[in-house]
């Protein structure tokens, strides 16, 4: 799979560069959206293998909710004429503890699950009027599962299977205005690297109440297949999924 991307990465990257415009000439005026701290409903379905043992994986989101210790997302997109660029984070943890009983002693146990993704990416316009864009750039995936115990006794060292792949992708953006207030947002883009196969798939709306503020809302998807046989998790194999909604904040043109 990475053979292919990375070509295709580079295509796009060169036509960002090499692509002349006088539309963009023209166009000199930033148009910026920001979308604060918006919510992801995720659910999570796949499995991941720890010591050669496979373990399903499938949280629903009013599960997460109950054990959720924290919680951070950011979006920001801006276009100047023909080019822009794009971030997203999406930071969550979950934590939870259970108490047993270990050789006739009481043993808590902790654990702490965090999953950081952050992308970085180039836009070039390829289509002003429709709103057509096409992405290239790099994701990270973070996932960080700790567990502790504790005992009457003391601690135990705690386990640590935390890992970071770094991941290529390319795509696309369609967002073509609905009617003057609502607008069509869709994405979808494909990318490996330290990650085996990672993907994402977005459909939603936004409607702006005034030229400075609106909503948005949909349904996006993101799946991450990753392998480390020299990490105690040896695969992580998972898509989260669901609604988000959020604030957008837009300024420009």
């Amino acid at each position: 799979m990475t053979r292919y991307v990375r070509p295709a990465l580079a295509a796009a990257l060169a036509a960002l560069l090499l692509t002349p415009s006088p539309a963009a000439a023209q166009q000199q005026d930033w148009s910026v959206d920001v979308v604060p701290l918006y919510l992801w409903a995720t659910e999570l379905d796949g499995q991941m293998q720890v010591r050669n043992q496979t373990v399903p994986i499938f949280l629903e989101f009013k599960d997460a909710a109950d054990k959720l210790a924290g919680a951070f997302s950011f979006h920001v997109e801006a276009t100047k004429g023909r080019f822009g660029v794009l971030t997203d984070l999406n930071f969550i943890r979950l934590s939870t503890d259970a108490d047993f009983t270990v050789l006739n002693r009481p043993v808590n146990g902790d654990l702490d699950l965090d999953n950081t993704i952050f992308e970085a990416a180039g836009i070039w316009v390829a289509s002003e009027k429709a709103n057509f864009n096409l992405i290239g750039g790099i994701r990270t995936y973070s996932l960080s599962p700790k567990v502790s115990f504790s005992a009457n006794a003391g601690s135990i060292t705690p386990v640590d299977a935390s890992a970071t792949a770094v991941n290529a992708i390319v795509g696309f953006t369609y967002r073509p205005q609905l009617s003057q207030k609502l607008r069509l947002i869709s994405r979808a883009d494909i990318g490996a690297g330290e990650a085996d196969l990672t993907w994402s798939a977005e459909l939603g709306v936004g409607y702006h109440f005034t030229p400075l503020i609106g909503i948005v809302g949909g349904y996006k998807a993101l799946g991450i297949d990753l392998r480390q046989d020299d990490k105690p998790v040896g695969r992580y194999d998972v898509t989260h999924y669901g609604p988000y909604f959020g604030l957008d904040f837009h300024w420009g043109r």
